[in-house]
């Protein structure tokens, strides 16, 4: 019987973790409109239910998503595997009559009744078993297209027509229901706490406390739907955390601001920062309203923020968080200057730790890049094209080839590190990064040379210190930003041109 509690207990602080995850969502992010704990609207995967403002886009198959449902397994032992057989076997999820496989389905009926979008997660500490044949199906947390490819002979034709005899459907309605599946599996107990803790972090919530012997969000959880709390919006899981006491207040000797240009799925809380400037009016998500805006209202808009005296009578160091566009992080940089009275710390959001700041650093390194350029350059344009995060050459070529940029000599950058999210270190390396380009393109770039056309991936904070270390370069600096949602057939369009002329 003791086992038994325990083994309850643990399955409730998993539950609960997984609940506050989404949860702190409606603080740090734009997207989620509520969450609930045991909901009654849909069984089986009612353990945590999130519901979208807008509907956000799927990355496996490109769907719009209004709602997520999540089903908690936790397993003390760890020894065990999800299997294809599991699925099949009511015992698997401590049931006497229906399986997993039979319970995902009655939701995905329930809930495509509704006329709504979703998806129906498992989450769980198991992993999957790497020697099951559906193993070699899974990718991105789903069941993927490869499954449906083989004929009925074939194990996954035999897997398909048993999954849907199991469920007395015809096998053309299979895939229907188990795209809307997904399995994220492998997260301990230990695992959702690093989550939450970064989470919190970005909330600025109080930690948890690691001398104690239980985490305080466990057990508030259960305390809140004890007490009928248990689905959230933004102003009542506002009005709880105050209630709760759980906002950290902010320290004296720094200030917090931002900038926004588009929405956000991970960001500081507003509460906690001193001046926030909001762009989003000028997008349409990540597409200007205007292109002309590119030159005058977001511009415009950036410098007087940073230059107005309120910014400057601000405690500094100024911490800047940038939720926005590459191009106006650039900016930022290029128009901070040590005469305007203002200290900006650029910060960094991490999935390590939430975030880290990247104070400015007069540190030098060399062999940092590696450089792709002609021997020599003899043109008054240049296009310099920097890959840290993710390389750019596949969509960077065609877009020169139809603005008829391909012409010009090229200076294409990578760090010596590798290309990668994990390409840049910490704030150190990103200013001698950041020096050392500045270096490099002075000794390689003619005097001649008027405007360089620059690409860039990498992280934001980085190209603010690109932004600020590269400014008096060239006369003149077009930056270009990336359609990362394909809306259009050629990846790059032209945005800010620095330096900005700005109105008194």
């Amino acid at each position: 019987m003791t086992r038994a509690i325990a083994a309850r207990r643990k399955g409730d602080e998993y539950q609960a973790r997984v609940f506050w995850l989404h949860l702190l969502g409606l603080r740090t992010g734009d997207f989620v409109e509520s969450v609930s704990l045991e909901s009654d609207g849909v069984s089986f995967v009612d353990d945590v239910v999130v519901t979208y403002s807008d509907p956000i886009c799927d990355p496996a198959t490109g769907q719009r998503i209004s709602c997520d449902c999540f089903q908690c397994k936790y397993h003390v032992t760890q020894g065990g595997a999800f299997t294809y057989d599991n699925l099949f076997d009511p015992t698997f999820i401590n049931c006497k009559s229906e399986s997993m496989l039979k319970r995902l389905y009655s939701a995905y009926l329930r809930l495509s009744g509704d006329s709504q979008t979703f998806r129906l997660y498992v989450v769980s500490n198991w992993f999957w078993h790497p020697d099951d044949e559906i193993a070699r199906h899974l990718s991105e947390e789903m069941i993927r297209h490869t499954f449906y490819e083989g004929g009925p002979r074939s194990k996954a034709g035999i897997m398909r027509s048993a999954f849907a005899d199991h469920l007395s459907i015809p096998e053309g309605e299979l895939r229907d229901f188990l795209d809307t599946v997904r399995f994220r599996l492998g997260r301990s107990l230990a695992d959702l706490t690093r989550e939450l803790e970064v989470c919190i972090r970005l909330a600025n919530l109080q930690p948890i406390d690691p001398t104690a012997t239980s985490v305080v969000y466990d057990d508030l959880a259960w305390k809140l739907f004890a007490q009928r709390h248990n689905r959230f919006d933004r102003r009542s899981f506002d009005e709880m955390i105050r209630e709760e006491k759980l906002i950290v207040a902010p320290e004296p000797n720094y200030s917090e601001i931002s900038m926004c240009s588009c929405p956000q799925g991970a960001r500081r809380p507003r509460d906690v920062q001193a001046a926030h400037l909001d762009l989003s009016d000028l997008f349409d998500g990540r597409f200007p309203l205007s292109n002309s805006y590119w030159q005058t209202e977001i511009p415009e808009r950036v410098a007087s923020f940073l230059q107005h005296e309120s910014t400057a009578k601000l405690p500094q160091p100024i911490h800047l968080f940038f939720d926005c566009h590459l191009s106006i992080a650039f900016l930022v940089g290029g128009l901070t200057d040590p005469k305007y009275g203002i200290q900006i710390v650029p910060a960094q959001k991490t999935r390590a730790s939430g975030y880290e700041f990247w104070p400015e650093s007069m540190g030098t390194g060399t062999g940092l890049w590696h450089v792709i350029a002609p021997d020599t350059i003899e043109s008054s344009e240049v296009v310099v094209g920097i890959s840290v995060t993710n390389p750019i050459d596949n969509h960077l070529f065609p877009f020169l080839e139809a603005a008829e940029l391909d012409h010009l000599p090229r200076i294409l950058l990578r760090p010596a590190s590798g290309v990668g999210p994990r390409a840049v270190s910490g704030g150190e390396h990103a200013w001698q990064l950041g020096l050392e380009l500045q270096t490099l393109l002075r000794d390689m770039l003619p005097v001649t040379c008027r405007t360089m056309h620059l690409f860039f991936s990498g992280p934001v904070a980085l190209a603010y210190i690109v932004g600020n270390t590269i400014r008096y370069v060239t006369s003149s600096i077009q930056l270009y930003e990336h359609d990362f949602e394909g809306r259009s057939q050629l990846r790059y369009y032209p945005s800010i041109r620095f330096p900005i002329v700005v109105a008194p």
